[in-house]
């Protein structure tokens, strides 16, 4: 199993604000600038941004990256589900694990050497899990996974199901 690293970036929490649960299910929403957070942007897509921006140091060129969500329609910048362990399997049974931070954000070291397609798997603290049994070979999970969802996706990533 290999580890992907992701910095959970505390300080910049607040940078959020308080909004009404029918605005955010999770009553926050991020309101600074489009740099230099990991925790910036929940839900919008981190590969596509980063590649627009074409700044390796501060933004690097991600291939796997996304936001647990907490509800399914939720919007654009909502604050995501914290601390989800998400669990990539790619086409030679190699095991990715990358753990969200406190915004929802994940995303996977880009010199990574993922074998497409993949599959994934998001697991809570308690082990329950929410599993993409199709293979894809689409790194960037918000190019589905939108408010509406996209090439058959029916919304945004979510934590798994608490029996």
């Amino acid at each position: 199993m290999i580890a992907g690293q992701v910095l959970a970036g505390c300080q910049a929490d607040r940078r959020y604000e308080d909004v009404p649960q029918s605005v955010c299910s999770s009553g926050e929403i991020w309101t600074y600038s489009d740099k230099d957070s990991p925790l910036m942007n929940p839900g919008r897509s981190c590969v596509k941004c980063h590649a627009e921006n074409d700044d390796e140091e501060h933004a690097p060129f991600y291939k796997f990256a996304g936001t647990v969500m907490t509800a399914l329609h939720e919007s654009d910048d909502c604050r995501g589900a914290p601390q989800m362990t998400i669990e990539l399997t790619d086409a030679n049974a190699t095991k990715w694990v990358i753990v969200g931070n406190s915004a929802g954000n994940f995303w996977l070291d880009p010199t990574a050497e993922v074998v497409l397609p993949y599959t994934a798997r998001i697991i809570d603290e308690h082990g329950n899990e929410r599993v993409k049994q199709v293979a894809v070979s689409d790194g960037d999970c918000a190019s589905c996974h939108t408010r509406d969802g996209a090439n058959g996706a029916s919304g945004r990533l979510l934590p798994p199901e608490v029996p």
